[in-house]
């Protein structure tokens, strides 16, 4: 990922950097008695891959959490909770919803009755996880119990039905542990609510996801509670951020292994300030520089096909003069706005948001950013590579809304949906994100992998026109990130006196046929210089 060295056989590291790149003949004369020396053969070597938009305390929370949309059977919900099981600790809770939804909604598309809910109980639950407490929700609001949880909420044959609610109960008067209405919610408001204490566990194994897939460095939506305890928001703005309080955990206890760019919260940006955090400042692997907001809703200019519905914003949107003023106000202090944005007229209000700042503010040296950047229109691509803005696109979320983009917008339209090729031939810088883990309401997982990620963006099946090239894509993984926060001098290529970030993949992603992509494995993935177990 170097132009002034497009490729080389060998790399040579000390303590955190890189130290030489070249030949082997040039390195072999570096090699002494407590050097370690990995041989890749025909295997590759790149910088570690960097992950510009994720949310990382989600991730964590759902260590504990399983979505059973798609579990269309009591296997399929049994197998998933023995997954959870074997990823945490006796004795936590673990949850999840909803059992049987995606058949009720197949049958709601067709105009059909909804199949019946899968036959699930406490003893089913009892046999695959017998030392967790279990509560499942299912499509039509009952709720599924094992034994453990029913005897952590008091509730045995002599428990009487709530108001509201009914305890289903076997012939012999024993609780089968199915749950209707306030007896199932009782339950659900005794589970204890997510701590530090409990993130942290979680956090490991997101950790160890993020090693497995060669991510060295997280672009993350976070927040300070610190600072969201002194402000009056008028919604829950800071949904889906990761407290940054675990990622310094985390690095107090030396268990961070991956370098983190924290996306605060555009609203609270004065109390960043007063709380001294500044751009471009760090502690240790954690970074600061931008700020991050929200309008979405898929905001059209004209209605969607067949109706009068133009979209609307988002419930984390205050109002128009409050994000123009907070974009101005952050970009003065130096922070780059980061927004995530859908549909048309969502990003015509953006770019002017944008430019009024640049007007407003003396130069600096900003890497403004569209994320997602859904549906921008043929008005929205010109302006954003005229920018030179940064767009953050996801490949996954294209793969959600394929089936519906021309229905919903027109055969016009849905080829501006999600115009990746188009934006790169603008001017504009591509990231490729995961999103990860997926929707809040856990719906949908997105694939947190790079190389899935990028089989999707250079594979692409719904107008084929706007993909990516190999190369663009592992750019978009490496050097673009870098460059979107401001860290271009020290990471995204291998070079002599960058962080020794890198990852070693089983297979050449530049000469390995396209469908092939997505099975490269990652067989080592290296911070700092140090190759993480």
């Amino acid at each position: 990922m170097d132009p002034a060295r497009p490729e080389a056989r060998a790399v040579a590291t000390t303590g955190d950097r890189i130290v030489a790149v070249g030949s082997e003949r040039d390195m072999h004369a570096l090699i002494g008695p407590a050097t370690r020396v990995i041989e890749i053969g025909d295997r590759l070597v790149l910088p570690g891959f960097i992950d510009a938009h994720t949310h990382f305390g989600n991730a964590a929370a759902w260590s504990f959490k399983i979505g059973l949309y798609d579990a269309r059977d009591t296997g399929a919900v049994l197998a998933k909770v023995r997954e959870a099981c074997a990823r945490i600790s006796d004795g936590l809770w673990i949850s999840g919803g909803d059992v049987g939804a995606a058949a009720a909604w197949d049958a709601d598309a067709r105009g059909e009755p909804r199949p019946v809910v899968p036959g699930l109980d406490r003893h089913d639950l009892d046999a695959a996880a017998p030392l967790h407490p279990v509560l499942v929700r299912r499509i039509d609001g009952a709720y599924v119990a094992n034994s453990l949880t029913l005897s952590r909420a008091r509730f045995d044959r002599h428990t009487p039905d709530p108001r509201g609610g009914r305890i289903e109960r076997d012939a012999a008067g024993e609780p089968t542990g199915i749950l209707y209405g306030r007896a199932g919610e009782r339950v659900f408001e005794l589970m204890p609510p997510a701590n530090l204490a409990t993130l942290k566990l979680g956090a490991k194994a997101a950790l160890e996801d993020l090693r497995r897939a060669g991510i060295t460095s997280i672009h993350d939506v976070a927040r300070i509670d610190a600072l969201s305890q002194q402000a009056i928001l008028h919604t829950d703005v800071e949904r889906s951020a990761t407290p940054l309080e675990l990622f310094r955990e985390l690095q107090r206890d030396v268990e961070l292994t991956v370098r983190v760019y924290a996306m605060l919260s555009l609203p609270l940006w004065r109390e960043a300030l007063e709380a001294g955090i500044r751009p471009g400042a760090d502690e240790g692997l954690i970074r600061y520089g931008a700020m991050k907001a929200f309008i979405d809703g898929w905001l059209m200019e004209e209605p969607y096909v067949g109706s009068s519905y133009r979209g609307d914003f988002t419930f984390r949107f205050t109002d128009e003069a409050s994000i123009a003023a907070d974009i101005r106000g952050a970009d003065e202090a130096g922070f780059d706005a980061v927004v995530h944005c859908v549909g048309d007229k969502a990003h015509r209000l953006l770019l002017d948001w944008y430019e009024a700042a640049i007007a407003a503010n003396p130069p600096r040296d900003r890497r403004f950013r569209v994320i997602h950047a859904w549906y921008p229109g043929a008005r929205g691509i010109e302006r954003i590579g005229r920018m030179g803005l940064i767009v953050d696109v996801t490949p996954q979320h294209l793969v959600n809304d394929a089936p519906a983009l021309e229905r919903k917008l027109g055969l016009e339209r849905a080829t501006y949906a999600h115009p990746w090729r188009s934006l790169v031939d603008a001017g504009a810088r591509l990231n490729i994100v995961s999103d990860w883990p997926g929707s809040y309401n856990e719906q949908r997982i997105t694939p947190l992998s790079p190389l899935e990620n990028i089989a999707l963006a250079v594979n692409r099946s719904c107008h084929p026109a706007q993909a990516l090239t190999a190369e663009e894509a592992l750019r978009a993984y490496t050097t673009g990130p870098a460059y979107a926060s401001h860290e271009e001098d020290r990471k995204g290529s291998i070079a002599e006196g960058k962080i020794a970030d890198l990852v070693v993949l089983s297979a050449d992603v530049h000469t390995v046929p396209l469908e092939r992509i997505c099975g490269i494995d990652v067989e080592a993935t290296i911070l700092g210089g140090r190759v993480l177990a």
